[in-house]
Parts: structure tokens; C-alpha cells; sequence
């Protein structure tokens, strides 16, 4: 059977772009940076490339890029993080991922096409995502706003294509891997956050490549995972026959990211991503730095400012003040 491939190319050019204000704190200003995806293919409503962008006013002490969850809930409590870690000096980039948030495909909902009954449909928003951020890297080259000390915070949904990134790409110095998990079959029909996949059954028994029929979609997942060791590059692999959906999956990028550059938090009460998933994609990794802090897949977002220390320390940056400005009330600059 002919398979469907999975690309991440895309044609680099001068970014035409828009910068505009949205608010200006006392020790940063806050801007969404807009342009025309580099994406060949976007789907309706995907088309502009959306990135929250936190300058500090002094010189910033690293960049950190923030990837954030499937859907929209999580996003403020991302942003909050945003804000605070330019209180304390460093510049976040917080790209809305297509078919997210702002961005979400016509017709459809926020999250939902990255798990679609048709991987064909599903494969566009991951390669889109994989591009928009490569995009957005180098529009900050092209603004001369990239710094050798930039990392990468992904949270479930962004954690995986952060895999994907670092599989292609070894422009971050550091990445963390916040509650992640791989293997796609296991999450499609077993993870509670999927459960609108498994909803309709109609469109589940018409569902190509076999994704709709349970025990033999894991059975082809279970076989093709072997398959992986046998793959030299990411485009061997791409180009291959295993299913379409592990071509997605950041269980198929692992073995082409380097160890020392991933920090992997999991956590202990995770419902969302099963405990194979989680423990399948750490193997796959090498077995990286790993954290295991007592929370559920979501309940540690309220606790951010221990998320913004872990990553300040991360950085190298150690200073006493700046782990205080994680803690201030965001202040806003006063019109004169």
C-alpha cells in the first residue's frame, strides 16, 4: 500500500511582517508578530503565523521559545509564564500553533485536527507546525534577535513537536519536554483527551489506512515501531511505508535527537497520556534527564512560578533578582 509521506521542507525567504504592540509593561513590551505561513498547503484559517513576543527592556539573558497544549485552556496559563520570565530578563517567543487558539481551522475546533480520523487531514497540521516554528526562528535571525542560548518548553501537544523539531533542526541550545508522551495509536484509542476521535463511529469505519479498526491499527503500530532502528535519516524514514500516523509521531524522531539537549518532566498522576506512552517515548529518547513531579497531565499549571525557576536555572541564570521578578505582579507602564 502506498503510504502517505510527511515533509517538513519548506522554501526560507525574507518574512515579510507585521509587529504591532499589544500592551507595554515597566520592564517589557508585549507584541504579536504576524505573517503568511511558509506552509504550502494551509488549511483555511491557518494561513497567518501568530506569535506572542515578550521583549524585556533591558538585554535579555537567553530566549526561550514556548509551545503550548492541544486546544486553548492552556494557553493563559502559558502566557503567564510568558510575562513572567520577561519580567525576569528573558525573551519569549509563543507561537500559536496552527489549528489552535487563534488559529483554528475553518469549520472545525481548537485542537482537533492534529488527531483526525483522516491522517492525511491530521498530517498538514503537524508539518505546518513544524514549519511555522522554523519560520518564526528565522524571522528572529532576520530581526537579529536570536541568541546561542535559546531553548524550547513544550507542553504536551508542543511537547511532541518539539521532538519533531529537534529531530530536524539543532538550533536549541536546551529542550523541556513537559508532560509528553509518543506512541499515537495508544493515545487515539486510549488517552481521555482523544475521546472526541473515538466519538463517531461512522467516520471512524470509513477512516483510511485501517485507524478506525482498533486491535488492527495497534497491531500495524506495534509492527512498524520495530521497524524504526532500520531508518539512517528522518527522510528515509518519512519516505518510508510504516503508517502515516507514526510518521507524526515523536516515537519515530526520538532516535535522531541528541540526549544531552532534552530535560523530560512527567507526571506521576498523568491521565491523558497513558503510562506506556510516556515511558515508550524516554526510552526512544535514550533516556534523558528525567523529572517525575506529582501532578496530573494539567493541575501543575497553576503552579508556573516553580515551572519559570526550573527554567531560569536551566539557563544558567542564577541571580536572586531574577528568580524575584518571577513573582511580581506584572506591571503595566503607566501612560504619561
Amino acid at each position: 500500500m502506498v503510504r502517505t509521506n510527511v515533509s517538513f521542507e519548506y522554501r526560507r525567504k525574507p518574512i515579510d511582517f507585521t509587529l504591532g504592540y499589544i500592551f507595554k509593561a515597566k520592564r517589557f513590551r508585549a507584541s504579536l508578530l504576524r505573517f503568511h505561513t511558509l506552509y504550502e498547503k494551509p488549511v483555511k484559517g491557518t494561513e497567518l503565523v501568530e506569535t506572542f513576543l515578550f521583549e524585556p527592556k533591558e538585554t535579555a539573558v537567553g530566549n526561550l521559545f514556548v509551545l503550548h497544549g492541544l486546544g486553548s485552556t492552556n494557553v493563559p496559563f502559558l502566557l503567564w509564564m510568558a510575562t513572567h520570565l520577561a519580567n525576569a530578563g528573558v525573551r519569549v517567543f509563543m507561537p500559536i500553533l496552527p489549528g489552535n487558539f487563534t488559529r483554528v481551522a475553518h469549520a472545525s475546533t481548537s485542537g482537533k485536527d492534529f488527531f483526525d480520523t483522516n491522517v492525511e487531514r491530521a498530517a498538514r497540521f503537524w508539518e505546518q507546525s513544524v514549519v511555522d516554528v522554523l519560520s518564526v526562528v528565522d524571522w528572529a535571525k532576520q530581526q537579529n534577535l536570536w541568541l546561542s542560548k535559546t531553548h524550547l518548553f513544550g507542553f504536551c501537544l508542543g511537547g511532541m513537536v518539539a521532538v519533531l523539531l529537534n529531530a530536524v533542526s539543532d538550533e536549541f541550545e536546551k529542550t523541556v519536554l513537559m508532560t509528553v508522551g509518543g506512541e499515537m495509536a495508544t493515545l487515539l484509542w486510549n488517552s481521555p483527551t482523544l475521546a472526541f476521535f473515538r466519538r463517531d463511529r461512522k467516520l471512524l469505519n470509513g477512516a483510511p489506512y485501517g485507524v478506525g479498526q482498533r486491535e488492527n491499527f495497534l497491531r500495524t503500530f506495534e509492527e512498524d515501531i520495530k521497524k524504526l532502528s532500520q531508518f539512517e535519516t528522518v527522510e528515509q524514514m518519512q519516505r518510508s511505508d510504516i503508517h502515516p500516523y507514526l510518521k507524526l509521531d515523536p516515537l519515530a524522531y526520538a532516535k535522531f535527537v541528541k540526549k544531552e539537549k532534552i530535560i523530560f518532566i512527567e507526571a506521576l498522576f498523568d491521565r491523558a497520556l497513558p503510562k506506556r506512552s510516556r515511558k515508550l517515548l524516554w526510552e526512544a529518547l535514550g533516556k534523558p534527564k528525567r523529572y517525575v513531579i506529582p501532578s496530573g497531565h494539567v493541575t501543575w499549571l497553576p503552579f508556573q512560578y516553580a515551572v519559570c525557576k526550573f527554567i531560569l536555572r536551566n539557563m544558567g541564570v542564577r541571580e536572586l533578582r531574577r528568580q524575584l521578578e518571577l513573582l511580581r505582579r506584572v506591571e503595566l507602564e503607566e501612560k504619561k
